[in-house]
C-alpha cells in the first residue's frame, strides 16, 4: 500500500516559512533593485532634460528680448541719421515719424520726443502732457548724455505709470540733441510672460538693482521690489540653473543677465510639473511591480508547496526504509531463534518418526493381527508418521530460513529466468482468468548470483499473486537496470491487497494472512532471507482492493553494491 503523506510538522512548518522568507525576500530585494535602478535613471533622465529644456528656453528668450530692444535702438538711431534736427523739431513731421513707428511696431512706441540737452522739449508727439516737462535730472538723460545711446528700466516717470524710454543723443553741426521714445511696458511684458512651456514654466525680467520689470509668477507687478532672499542679484556670465524650494513650492530655475547686465531674465517650472510624466511613470510601475509581486508570490507558494510535497515524501520513503532496517534486524533475530528452536525440535521428531516406524513394523507381525485394535493403531502410528514429516519441513523450512547457505554463481539472464518461472504456472493460472503481463527492459544486463535461490523467491511471489487474485486478474511481470549497479524485478497483482497493520510484518516467520491450513506463514520470510543473503533488498507496496507490488532489487554482481 502505498503510504500516505503525513501533515505539516514542526520540521516542514519552519521549513515552508524558511522557504517563504527566502523567496519574498529575494522577490523584494530584485525587484527593488530595478524599479530603484530604472526609476532613478529615468529620473536623472528627466532632469537633464529639464535643465537642457530650461536652459534653451533662457537663451531662446535671452535672444528675442535683445533682438526686440536692438532693433526699437537701431531704429531710433536710423530716425536721427535719416531725419536732420530742423525736421524733427518740426511738430508736423515729428507726428509722420511717430505715426510710421506707431504703425511699424504695432503701438510699441508710446510718445516720441526732442530734447534739447538741458532737459526740454522742443517736440513731442504722444498722448500725455509732457512737452513742457524738463527731463534734465532724469537718470536716463544723466546718463544718454554720457553714452549717446540709453535703454532705461521700467520705471512710472511724470505719467506715473510703468514704461521705460530708449533714447538716443546726436550731434548735427555744432548742436547736440536727443531723441527719446517711450516703450509700452505691457507690450514689452507680453512679448516675455506670454511664452508657456509646460504647465507651469514663466519667465520675467528683474532690474540688476532689484525691481521687477515684468510680472513675477507669484504675483508680484512691475516696478514691485524683490523680496530678500528671494533672488541672487549678482552678476555671471553664461546660464545658471537649479533646483529649489521657496515659499512651500518645489521648482527649477534658471536665468542669464541681457542688455549689458542690467536685467536678469529668470526662468522657472514646477517640479510637479517637470516629472510629471516620470510620476505617471511610477505609478505604472507601482502596479507593474504590484502584479509581478503577486505572480512571484503564487510561483513562491507553489514552488513552496512543490518543494514541501517532495520532502515529505522523502521522510516517507526514508520512514519505510528504516522500517524495513528494523524489520531486518528483527527477522535475523527471528532467524537465530528459529534455528535453535528447529534444531531442538529435530531430534525429538527423528525419534518420533522412527518409533512410529518400529511400532507400525511390529504391528505387521503374524502375532499381531489378532489384536482388536489392530487397525486403529495402524491408523495412529500413519497419522504420527505424517505429521512428524510435516513437522520436519516446517523445521527444515525455519533452518533454510535462518542458514546462511552457500550460493552457487553464475551468471544469469533474469527475463528469461522470470519467463520460466512463470511458465510453470501460467498455464494453471489461464483456467482462472489470470493474465501474465511482461515488460522487460530488453538492455537488462545479466547479473552474476544464485540463480536456484532467485528461482525460488520468484515462484513463491508469483505463487502469492496467484492466490490474491483468486480469479479474473492480471499479473504485471517487470525488469528495468538501476541508475546505479543494480537491476530491479517488479512482481504486481491486482488481487484484493494487504492492510496497512499486516504490510509492517509481511515478512515475519509464521505470519500469514492466507486461511488456516493454506500457508505456513514461512515463505515470505524465506524469500526475504535469500534476497537479503544475494546482496539485494525486497520491498512491497499495497492498497486494498488494488492489489500489491513486489519490488526486487538485485546487485549485477554480488557484494558490488
Amino acid at each position: 500500500m502505498k503510504r500516505k503523506i503525513k501533515g505539516p510538522s514542526v520540521y516542514s512548518t519552519k521549513l515552508r516559512w524558511h522557504i517563504i522568507i527566502s523567496y519574498c525576500l529575494a522577490a523584494i530585494i530584485s525587484i527593488g533593485l530595478i524599479y530603484g535602478t530604472i526609476y532613478f535613471q529615468y529620473k536623472s533622465s528627466i532632469s537633464e532634460q529639464a535643465t537642457a529644456r530650461l536652459v534653451s528656453v533662457v537663451m531662446e528668450h535671452k535672444g528675442t528680448i535683445e533682438n526686440f530692444l536692438f532693433e526699437l535702438a537701431n531704429t531710433m538711431r536710423m530716425v536721427t541719421l535719416l531725419e536732420d534736427f530742423d525736421n524733427l523739431k518740426n511738430q508736423h513731421i515729428l507726428e509722420q515719424v511717430y505715426s510710421t513707428l506707431e504703425r511699424e511696431y504695432d503701438v510699441s512706441f508710446e510718445d516720441l520726443g526732442v530734447l534739447n540737452l538741458e532737459g526740454d522739449h522742443l517736440a513731442y508727439v504722444g498722448p500725455f502732457d509732457l512737452m513742457d516737462r524738463n527731463y534734465s535730472q532724469a537718470g536716463w538723460f544723466q546718463d544718454v548724455l554720457e553714452k549717446d545711446l540709453v535703454i532705461s528700466n521700467v520705471f512710472l516717470g511724470f505719467r506715473q505709470l510703468p514704461h521705460f524710454i530708449i533714447a538716443v543723443k546726436q550731434t548735427s553741426g555744432n548742436e547736440s540733441w536727443i531723441l527719446r521714445a517711450t516703450v509700452n511696458a505691457e507690450k514689452f511684458a507680453s512679448l516675455v510672460e506670454h511664452v508657456r512651456f509646460g504647465k507651469t514654466g514663466f519667465a520675467y525680467i528683474v532690474s540688476r538693482d532689484g525691481y521687477y520689470q515684468t510680472r513675477s509668477r507669484d504675483g508680484h507687478m512691475v516696478m514691485d521690489q524683490v523680496m530678500p532672499g528671494h533672488l541672487d542679484l549678482e552678476v555671471f556670465e553664461g546660464v545658471r540653473f537649479w533646483e529649489t524650494d521657496q515659499d512651500q513650492r518645489s521648482f527649477f530655475r534658471a536665468k542669464t543677465w541681457i542688455k549689458d547686465n542690467e536685467w536678469l531674465l529668470v526662468v522657472e517650472q514646477d517640479v510637479d510639473d517637470i516629472y510629471g510624466e516620470l510620476y505617471h511613470l511610477r505609478q505604472n510601475a507601482v502596479i507593474f511591480f504590484g502584479l509581478g509581486g503577486s505572480l512571484l508570490l503564487i510561483l513562491c507558494l507553489l514552488s513552496m508547496k512543490f518543494l514541501l510535497r517532495r520532502v515529505k515524501l522523502i521522510d516517507a520513503e526514508k520512514e519505510l526504509l528504516d522500517e524495513q532496517l528494523i524489520q531486518s534486524h528483527k527477522l535475523a533475530s527471528i532467524g537465530q531463534l528459529s534455528a535453535g528452536i528447529a534444531h531442538e525440535i529435530n531430534n525429538p521428531l527423528a525419534i518420533i518418526g522412527e518409533e512410529a516406524g518400529w511400532m507400525q513394523d511390529i504391528l505387521k507381525r503374524e502375532n499381531m493381527q489378532g489384536i482388536p485394535e489392530h487397525d486403529e493403531l495402524t491408523d495412529s502410528l500413519r497419522e504420527i508418521s505424517v505429521q512428524a514429516g510435516r513437522c520436519r519441513k516446517i523445521t527444515h523450512k525455519l533452518l533454510s530460513f535462518s542458514r546462511k547457505m552457500d550460493a552457487t554463481l553464475r551468471k544469469v539472464d533474469l527475463n528469461q529466468l522470470i519467463d520460466e518461472v512463470a511458465a510453470l504456472r501460467e498455464k494453471e493460472a489461464t483456467l482462472y482468468s489470470i493474465k501474465f503481463i511482461r515488460d522487460y527492459d530488453e538492455t537488462l544486463p545479466m547479473i552474476l548470483t544464485d540463480s536456484s535461490q532467485v528461482r525460488q523467491v520468484l515462484f513463491n511471489l508469483i505463487n502469492n499473486a496467484i492466490d490474491a487474485i483468486d480469479k479474473n486478474g492480471e499479473i504485471h511481470l517487470s525488469t528495468r537496470k538501476n541508475k546505479d549497479s543494480s537491476v530491479a524485478i517488479t512482481i504486481r497483482d491486482t488481487g484484493t491487497g494487504i492492510h496497512q497493520e499486516n504490510l509492517t510484518r509481511i515478512f515475519d516467520p509464521f505470519f500469514t494472512t492466507k486461511e488456516p491450513g493454506k500457508g505456513t506463514g514461512l515463505g515470505l520470510s524465506i524469500c526475504h532471507g535469500i534476497i537479503e543473503k544475494l546482496g539485494g533488498t525486497i520491498f512491497v507496496a499495497s492498497k486494498v482492493g488494488e492489489g500489491t507490488t513486489f519490488t526486487i532489487r538485485l546487485p549485477l554482481e554480488i557484494g558490488s553494491d
